[in-house]
């Protein structure tokens, strides 16, 4: 009788800790869930699969994006309509882009034809605004990031949401903020944040500094050289170049500076001139307006010395 009733208690307790360990194991899942951002809300799984799947599309069709340029080079560089709207009649056929972010961007557009561009030839020089990939307001990216990072949502429950992509990528954490709207039904991006609003402002306050440095002369000793980024509400700059050698000189410029993505563009009288934001300061970019190797990055950097 005593070994039928240890039996009994046995087999209690073990069917005891099989239910502990289920439950645990559940609220385990459930909260790692949470941390993901992915919960069973319905709108937030299909904002998510919606963002994911932009880009999965945009993996599959950049190139024939790429291809489509829609700007007419010369002295000033002006926009071609109708390879505009093919473009964008491309990014439509995506399924989560927004009337709003199309006709955003046309403006965006048209504003830099009207003031950056008139200075600028595309032949011969990366057009401010156009220096990097607006869809993710970078010049470099990885996709794996874009396409899995986990999404988290505000204003669930509204057909107007902001949404963002909290992960790593290139082994540094980042966040990509959106906006979305629900039309008929189904949630659309209607703004991809680059450098708006506050986010602009933050980083106009956190880029505006001295930066200081002495690049590579080909026909002297090298150029100190001082830039100045001001957060005035105009964006100015001044930038000093003291050439070092047997014929020295000094050479002051000034104009106004944009940010997009990591390129903070100075807009001068004799053009536009092109930096990489990095963790030191700002590196020159190459004549083509492509970013330079690790090693060339050391001999261009401009170091950032005092917030303004």
């Amino acid at each position: 009788m005593k070994y039928q009733l240890f039996i009994f208690l046995a087999g209690l307790t073990l069917f005891s800790c099989k239910n502990t360990t289920t439950t645990d194991t559940g609220a385990a899942t459930e909260e790692l869930s949470k941390d993901n951002g992915l919960d069973d809300d319905p709108d937030l799984l299909a904002i998510t699969d919606l963002i994911h799947g932009f880009y999965k599309w945009y993996e599959a069709n950049g190139n024939a994006l790429a291809n489509i340029n829609y700007v007419k080079a010369g002295k000033s560089t002006t926009l071609d309509a109708a390879k505009l709207a093919a473009y964008h009649a491309l990014l439509k056929q995506s399924g989560g882009i927004s009337q709003a972010y199309i006709d955003a961007d046309i403006a965006y557009l048209k504003n830099l034809e009207a003031t950056a561009w008139k200075t600028e030839n595309a032949n011969e020089e990366p057009l401010t605004g156009l220096d990097f990939e607006r869809l993710f307001c970078a010049q470099d990216w990885d996709i794996n990031y874009w396409t899995t990072a986990p999404v988290y949502v505000d204003g669930l429950g509204t057909d107007k949401v902001k949404a963002n992509l909290t992960g790593l990528e290139g082994g540094s954490e980042r966040t990509q903020n959106f906006e979305l709207v629900k039309e008929n039904g189904k949630w659309l991006i209607s703004k991809i944040i680059c450098d708006e609003g506050d986010d602009a402002q933050s980083a106009v306050e956190q880029l505006a500094a001295f930066y200081t440095g002495t690049l590579p002369c080909k026909d002297c000793d090298g150029i100190a050289t001082v830039l100045t980024l001001n957060a005035d509400e105009k964006r100015t700059y001044s930038l000093e170049e003291e050439y070092k050698g047997k014929k020295p000189k000094t050479v002051e410029s000034n104009g106004t500076w944009t940010v997009a993505g990591d390129v903070v563009t100075l807009n001068g009288k004799s053009g536009a001139t092109k930096y990489q934001v990095t963790g030191e300061g700002l590196v020159s970019l190459n004549a083509d307006g492509s970013k330079r190797d690790a090693n060339a990055a050391k001999k261009y950097l401009l170091k950032k010395t005092q917030g303004e």
